[in-house]
């Protein structure tokens, strides 16, 4: 299968050695964002992966596109427009302190004030079999918007799957962009194939309440994905039990659910564990694997994620299912 995705492309900047920015003269530089995840870490399990985006016309773009080939991510789709880069400090914590984030000019960034008519969205499509839309995008632009809206349209017409992960931040939304968004979320949900979510997402979002008092979340997803017509619906969730953390997965059909057991996460950095929960999943979808075989092998890459420094999760096949088969090894030769 050929997975592409409709993303932004940020630059990251990190303070070595888990330092503050206040500790630092250093900043280590990499390129990263939903998309750039995503199919970095599919391009190295073996799948064809394109990029849909727009960076500066300058030698920053020139940077990103350079780093983005290194993934494996072709970027053929990938315009040069305009002279900025949305970009985030991310001071990794250690114990007690967590990981802080702070972003820089994302809506005036190439890609946050380029619309659809800058992308040739009907040929990129045509070499793709699914593509990937990040739920950021629905709410950085106008146009950022109208592009993720005319990218699902285009997809569904020319029978190309949609993924879309919801990536809501109540904490960045207040009540009347809320309303915004939900109009926008319900605007794009028919065009979707997988969806990567929560209850959370369904209650606080589109205002999903239980029917009646005895009805699950799991009713409540289900009942959610007859509505749009949605194949999958696939998450983590994150437990704390005392000073160690755990994650597992599930994935819902309409049919049932499966769920992981909860792992205990070593965090090194997890920025972009997600997206490699994502990449997993996607993996499985395009081999025609099981739920439970795709949300285990989804969650061990996820895991993994969590020991590297970095967005980008470059696991491959080998690594996931060695850890899946032999758990605790710390030494191979």
């Amino acid at each position: 299968m050929r997975i592409g995705a409709y993303g932004e492309v940020m630059m990251r900047l990190t303070p070595p050695e888990y330092r503050t920015l206040e500790q630092t003269h250093s900043l280590r530089m990499d390129f990263t964002g939903t998309g750039v995840n995503l199919l970095g870490n599919l391009a190295h399990f073996g799948l064809e992966t394109k990029m849909l985006t727009q960076v500066p016309d300058n030698r920053l773009g020139d940077t990103a596109k350079a780093n983005l080939q290194t993934y494996g991510i072709q970027t053929t789709f990938v315009g040069k427009r305009h002279n900025h880069i949305g970009s985030y400090f991310a001071e990794v914590g250690y114990g007690a302190r967590p990981t802080y984030v702070t972003y820089q000019n994302r809506h005036n960034s190439s890609f946050g004030v380029s619309g659809p008519e800058t992308y040739e969205i009907d040929t990129y499509l045509a070499q793709i079999d699914l593509v990937h839309i990040c739920g950021i995008s629905l709410s950085l632009t106008e146009a950022t918007w109208q592009t993720a809206l005319a990218v699902a349209k285009a997809a569904k017409q020319q029978e190309v799957e949609v993924c879309f992960d919801f990536n809501f931040r109540p904490s960045l939304n207040d009540a009347k962009n809320r309303a915004m968004l939900k109009a926008r979320y319900e605007t794009i949900l028919p065009y979707c194939d997988i969806v990567f979510g929560s209850t959370r997402d369904l209650a606080e979002l589109l205002d999903y309440r239980k029917a009646f008092s005895g009805e699950t979340d799991e009713q409540l997803i289900q009942s959610f994905m007859k509505e749009y017509h949605i194949k999958w619906f696939c998450g983590t969730k994150r437990l704390a039990v005392a000073d160690q953390q755990f994650i597992s997965g599930r994935i819902i059909t309409q049919e049932g659910t499966y769920e992981t057991k909860a792992q205990l996460l070593q965090v090194l950095d997890r920025i972009g564990a997600g997206d490699a929960y994502a990449a997993g999943i996607l993996y499985g979808y395009s081999n025609d694997w099981s739920i439970k075989k795709s949300a285990d092998f989804a969650i061990t890459n996820a895991v993994l994620a969590h020991t590297m420094l970095g967005d980008v999760c470059l696991t491959t096949i080998e690594q996931v299912e060695q850890v899946m088969q032999a758990p605790g090894t710390d030494l191979i030769r």
